[in-house]
């Protein structure tokens, strides 16, 4: 009995150890990574207390999530733009968005899903800093940490919970950047990881395609190098002793390579489906409008993009009068020293690269080719943009992840420049020791105290950078029609039971008073109604779409509060904010036999004020 007794303390003992150790390990980068999230976090609470709605496109991104648990769940992603191009209706390639917002689509309140945002752009900028810190110590890790605080100015702070697909790639996108970078460098443990960001990103929005394929070209291919040379290095070992040791080293990647191949085909399933099912299918649409773009911007537009991105003073580094500034600065021509200075680190770039491969550091040079490769993309990006006013204005939103570009380019030039110091202080080292025999080195005692008082400072400085960056952030651009949302949704509630088929409808609106409808909708779908309207199937699917549809209740919303005949007014909110004052309201009527409309009884009329 004693003897047992003492064998499970000896084991948790040990278990409590190699926790210890393990947390040791991790708790530093967990810890900066929260540190440089501090902007992200702030907004996400922010918009908690706000109390956050889906306005706009939010609002049909929500309720395609709402339909991922039910028999019509969607096959491809949000509705596109890029349909202009060919008169027919395209989606982004995949639904992997919406897998993500399914549960808190349907559980906990609204807000729940700019949490669930939040969350996910934390995680993803823990991992980046994590990577760092794998690839470069300390020292990278810091300046990786600082370096997304700072860019987060350069973003809109709605972007880091929204579910928006342009804004809801954005960190994911950056951290695939340092997945592939690792990949490179021969973690190929991260490949399922890897699968699985690469499509999400790539469903999400179609400006992630290019610089995703780049990336994915730059990981694969340095993984690939990388293992023919321990193939070669394996085939020359001989003797039977050193059989087991090279199988041990290269047996285990086939199942990496399987399990990275079962995440994709999980993951693109669904779109191949639709490709299957219909004829033409969204990615058959996809090729087509990519092919056929008519007038594009150009490439000046394209390279003044990159100028922007890099050069200095970058997009990552300041902060823009509004959200939308990147359509209009890809227009102006460039200073000349933004040029030289993007010229220069380009050039920079590509001598890295030959210095990596000369020295055999493949970090670095797989570092410096991700930048390149970016640069490429995000200029073929906007160049290729077609003219048509309404598409060129999306380079607004399109171009943002230039921010995670130019933030990349200058942490891999910095940090080259670090590395080449370095190895000249180590080199010089032992030549300066012989000219000053005298001096005696520092005991490590003091050494490691020197380090974590260092590791303390640049951790303070990275909370300083996000908690200033965080200062700056302006409220959410849809944030003076959250409390009327939530008024308007809670009156049709109480009136409309659940499980109705309803027509809704939208009448006159204005540009503040436009975004309410897809949140009254999804409202309406979270009260498990079925919701129909007419032209509902291009962003929605058929199964939203009214044609000869049975259905006992009609809603209609649009502004003002006149009276509607046979129509109930259920309820008037009104609002301000910087375009005026709005009075915005919702009728309700019963539908009987040849759709004719009586108001429902016994129901008074609702008046809700919100001030912004």
């Amino acid at each position: 009995m004693r003897s047992s007794f003492g064998l499970t303390l000896l084991a948790l003992r040990a278990s409590l150890r190699r926790a210890a150790v393990w947390l040791g390990r991790v708790l530093p980068a967990i810890t900066t990574g929260l540190a440089a999230a501090i902007p992200v976090l702030v907004s996400t609470a922010h918009a908690v207390s706000a109390g956050w709605e889906p306005a706009a496109d939010d609002g049909i991104i929500v309720t395609r999530a709402w339909d991922v648990l039910t028999l019509h769940s969607p096959l491809v992603g949000q509705y596109s733009e890029a349909g202009n191009l060919t008169g027919q209706v395209i989606h982004s390639p995949g639904p992997l968005l919406y897998w993500l917002l399914a549960l808190p689509s349907r559980f906990g309140s609204t807000t729940s899903l700019a949490v669930t945002m939040g969350a996910v752009n934390t995680l993803a900028i823990i991992a980046c800093v994590a990577l760092a810190r794998r690839r470069g110590g300390l020292v990278l890790m810091f300046a990786t940490a600082i370096g997304i605080a700072l860019m987060c100015q350069s973003l809109p702070a709605e972007s880091f919970h929204d579910v928006w697909n342009p804004a809801a790639a954005l960190f994911p996108f950056l951290l695939l950047i340092f997945l592939c970078w690792s990949v490179a460098c021969g973690d190929h443990r991260l490949l399922p990881l890897t699968a699985a960001v690469a499509s999400f990103v790539t469903q999400t929005h179609l400006t992630y395609i290019a610089p995703t394929a780049g990336l994915l070209a730059i990981g694969v291919g340095g993984l690939a190098v990388r293992r023919f040379a321990e193939r070669r290095a394996a085939q020359g070992d001989r003797g039977a002793e050193a059989l087991p040791r090279r199988r041990a080293r290269l047996r285990p990647f086939g199942h990496w390579v399987a399990a990275a191949t079962l995440v994709a085909a999980i993951c693109w399933a669904p779109p191949l489906l639709d490709e299957i099912a219909n004829s033409p299918g969204n990615l058959t649409l996809i090729v087509a409008a990519t092919s056929d773009r008519g007038t594009t911007l150009g490439t000046s537009v394209g390279w003044n993009a990159v100028v922007d991105a890099v050069g200095w003073k970058p997009w990552w580094l300041y902060i823009p009068r509004s959200e939308w500034d990147r359509k209009r600065d890809v227009r102006v021509t460039p200073a000349g020293g933004a040029s030289d200075s993007t010229l220069a680190m380009l050039a920079a770039l590509g001598l890295v690269i030959l210095l990596g491969l000369r020295r055999r550091r493949a970090d670095l040079a797989a570092a410096a080719a991700i930048g390149l490769v970016l640069c490429a993309a995000l200029a073929a990006n906007v160049s290729q943009t077609p003219a048509v006013p309404l598409l060129a204005a999306t380079i607004g939103y399109t171009a943002w992840w230039g921010s995670m570009l130019g933030l990349w380019v200058w942490l891999v030039l910095v940090w080259s420049l670090w590395c080449v110091l370095r190895r000249l202080v180590c080199e010089s080292a032992p030549a300066l020791r012989r000219a000053a025999p005298r001096v005696k080195r520092l005991p490590a005692g003091t050494l490691r105290a020197a380090c974590v008082a260092a590791s303390l400072g640049a951790l303070g400085g990275t909370v300083a950078t996000a908690g200033a960056v965080a200062a700056t952030q302006k409220p959410d651009s849809h944030v003076n029609q959250y409390h009327p949302i939530a008024a308007i949704v809670a009156r049709l509630d109480e009136i409309i039971p659940p499980g109705q088929t309803v027509r809704m409808e939208l009448g006159a609106s204005n540009v503040s008073t436009l975004p309410i409808e897809p949140a009254v909708r999804f409202g309406l779908v979270r009260h498990r109604d079925l919701v129909l309207s007419r032209g509902a199937h291009q962003r929605l699917g058929y199964y939203y779409e009214l044609r000869s549809k049975r259905y006992r209740w009609f809603v209609f919303i649009a502004d003002g509060m006149r009276r509607r005949k046979h129509m109930l007014l259920a309820i008037t909110v009104h609002f301000h904010d910087a375009w005026g004052e709005h009075t915005f309201s919702a009728w309700v009527a019963r539908v009987g036999a040849g759709r004719s409309l009586w108001a429902p009884a016994g129901v008074r009329t609702d008046s809700a004020r919100a001030a912004a």
